[in-house]
């Protein structure tokens, strides 16, 4: 049973040492040389090409490593501040770009890690191929048994998990 406190009018003063005591985020952990030695960013020119001065043609080299359905005609549209349009004119398929190219490479590679909030809940892993089928299993229902469009069922399945998310882009019909 649930014990009640009795309420305090007394302000406590807690010291910065002691509350330092509970700062874990102060420690740094340095990657292994396998981990470094696979990162992307290692091309000392990363800092140079993404420069103020190349700034926004810089992030075409991003966006090149995405599958494009139509290929972009402006990179960023300014013209109206603050509503920018990154890309205009380009087509993608999200749901394409999250899943299926990745299937032939990594379809056993865990595609989502999930770990709960609960420390006593264990986490939930899914891999491309677990993501892929469940991604049409769901775009699947929703296409043939909701007969939502896209521009309004995207709303609701935003807020639910990405496994949700995704089909609502991966309907041909909704693009």
């Amino acid at each position: 049973m649930a014990r009640t406190l009795p309420k305090q009018n007394a302000v406590i003063e807690t010291s910065e040492a002691q509350i330092a005591v509970h700062w874990r985020e102060e420690e740094y952990y340095y990657p292994s040389a396998k981990f470094v030695g696979q990162a992307n960013l290692t091309d000392p020119s990363i800092n140079e090409r993404f420069s103020e001065r190349n700034f926004p043609e810089c992030f075409r080299e991003y966006a090149d490593l995405l599958s494009w359905d139509r290929y972009w005609d402006t990179t960023l549209d300014t013209s109206d501040p603050p509503f920018w349009k990154w890309f205009v004119g380009g087509k993608i398929n999200a749901s394409y770009n999250c899943v299926d190219r990745h299937l032939a490479k990594y379809k056993n590679k865990a595609a989502i890690i999930f770990v709960p909030e609960p420390e006593s809940e264990a986490p939930v892993s899914l891999t491309y191929r677990e993501l892929y089928v469940r991604v049409n299993e769901f775009a699947a229902l929703l296409r043939d048994f909701c007969g939502l469009k896209a521009e309004i069922a995207s709303p609701f399945i935003c807020r639910w998990s990405p496994s949700c998310r995704l089909p609502c882009w991966h309907v041909p019909a909704w693009g």
